[in-house]
């Protein structure tokens, strides 16, 4: 007990001069972001006069929960092997292995914990009662939850990369889905106390509690098991075979040429294929459940289908939207990887330095990137929209041609900003979701939007991301 808390210790210390080193992105960045996406996404739904039903509130939270181990998974593999960070001493010191995984989990309840007082903000601004003793105990146990959930999902995906063993992906799995549904659970009962309730709430506690000490076990057992065999493979995070050569083709068709772009193009396609983070994962499941909603609501009749009258006006019939808004989204989520990519490398651009490469080379080969990246996003919504039957097929082509404008913009706005904030990656992929879905959002209702963005701003936000790459580079 005494080694944990020192270790813990230590980290709290390390994370106070982390924030005293960033008020003020902490004190005026963060709530000036965070506010401004709340009151415009409120906005929008209270006119919209858009209430969840009890189901879909239910769907929201377990996607919420589900999102949120799974963003982890990366982070908590780095938290409990020790990957590019000073606890990486502890291995050599006699510490015992249950300690390690003691002071993982509580860095892991960390940033969930952030994630609960965002519920209870939320209830108290939805006019619950804050303080209600059973929305407390609902929030402290999905803590407990999230953070088991995370480490053994974790270790479970750092043993599969390394044994490829098929058993333990599926237990994985499981667990992965109980502690979705489990917290899901949790924050339906948190958020909307006095709705309609599918299990009991002494159902849900009860299950929550025998699920967070099974889960606990075992991480526990598997973590004495495994360390000494995958703490080294932890290191590579998953690398697979295969993906270097098809990374190379695809940098050298993009890069036009330029060796240095070309190198570093297919160094990130590289790390991207081979999941050097959860939140590659995380972007393509998002992207992936865009365009498996818009089939459902192609499919199932949700939109009406309208009557152009003439040919301009088709793209403002709804299933036509639908398609270009299942363009931008997606578009979005799969450009998000960019500051998380550009946080995961930030330990190595000293050789970049040390090789000579300009800022601009680093900055166009994020901005390849970002086009590489996203470029499924336009090709899925056009075909999945003239495959259900959503356009008219006289509109075929002129979908095409704005699903893949939209794609050039959302794109090449993304990978402008993609050293705005590099040593902030969480502002950072908030402003460009922000970003990102604003310009998307607006061009996908009036495509002209989009050029006059692109003719009026878009040169100096270019030149912008080029001259702060340089900055980054230099030090500076």
């Amino acid at each position: 007990m005494t080694k944990l808390k020192l270790i813990v210790g230590a980290g709290l210390l390390d994370g106070l001069r982390w924030a005293r080193q960033n008020l003020y992105a902490l004190l005026v960045l963060a709530p000036l972001v965070l506010g401004m996406t709340y009151f415009g996404v409120g906005r929008m739904v209270r006119e919209a006069e858009w209430s969840p039903s009890e189901a879909e509130a239910l769907a929201l939270a377990v996607v919420a929960a589900a999102c949120l181990a799974a963003l982890s998974l990366s982070r908590a593999s780095m938290e409990i092997y020790h990957l590019r960070r000073p606890e990486v001493m502890l291995d050599a010191l006699p510490v015992p292995a249950d300690a390690q995984l003691l002071s993982a989990l509580v860095r892991r309840a960390a940033p969930t914990s952030a994630a609960a007082l965002a519920a209870l903000v939320l209830r108290g601004l939805a006019g619950g009662d804050v303080l209600d003793a059973s929305a407390l105990a609902a929030l402290a146990l999905f803590v407990v939850l999230t953070a088991v959930g995370e480490v053994l999902a974790a270790l479970e995906w750092i043993h599969w990369g390394h044994r490829r063993a098929h058993a333990h992906a599926l237990v994985g799995v499981a667990a992965f889905v109980g502690v979705a549904a489990a917290g899901g659970l949790l924050l339906t009962e948190a958020l909307r106390p006095d709705g309609q309730r599918f299990v009991s709430r002494a159902s849900v506690f009860a299950c929550a509690t025998l699920l967070t000490a099974a889960l606990a076990w075992l991480a526990f057992a598997l973590h004495r098991r495994w360390r000494a065999g995958d703490a080294e493979f932890a290191k590579r995070l998953g690398a697979r075979d295969g993906w270097g050569s098809f990374g190379e083709r695809v940098a050298r068709r993009a890069s036009r040429g330029a060796r240095k772009v070309e190198a570093q193009l297919a160094r990130d396609l590289q790390l991207t294929l081979r999941g050097f983070s959860s939140a590659a994962h995380v972007a393509a499941g998002l992207a992936a459940l865009t365009i498996f909603l818009l089939v459902a609501l192609l499919t199932k009749g949700q939109l009406p289908a309208g009557e152009a009258e003439g040919f301009w006006a088709a793209t403002l019939l709804p299933r036509v939207l639908a398609a270009k808004f299942a363009c931008a989204i997606p578009a979005v989520s799969l450009a998000s990887v960019v500051p998380v990519l550009i946080a995961h490398q930030q330990p190595h651009f000293w050789l970049e330095r040390s090789t000579g490469v300009r800022g601009a080379d680093a900055w166009r080969a994020k901005l390849y990137f970002a086009r590489v990246v996203t470029l499924p996003a336009p090709l899925a919504a056009w075909v999945v929209g003239i495959a259900c039957g959503g356009v008219p097929m006289v509109y075929a082509l002129p979908l095409l041609a704005e699903c893949f404008w939209l794609w050039w913009l959302v794109s090449t706005l993304v990978g402008a900003l993609a050293f705005e904030m590099p040593e902030r990656p969480g502002l950072a992929l908030i402003l460009m979701a922000c970003v990102g879905l604003a310009v998307g959002g607006f061009t996908a209702a009036l495509w002209p939007m989009g050029l006059a963005i692109y003719a009026f701003g878009m040169q100096q936000l270019l030149m912008r991301g080029m001259m702060q790459a340089h900055a980054f580079l230099k030090g500076d």
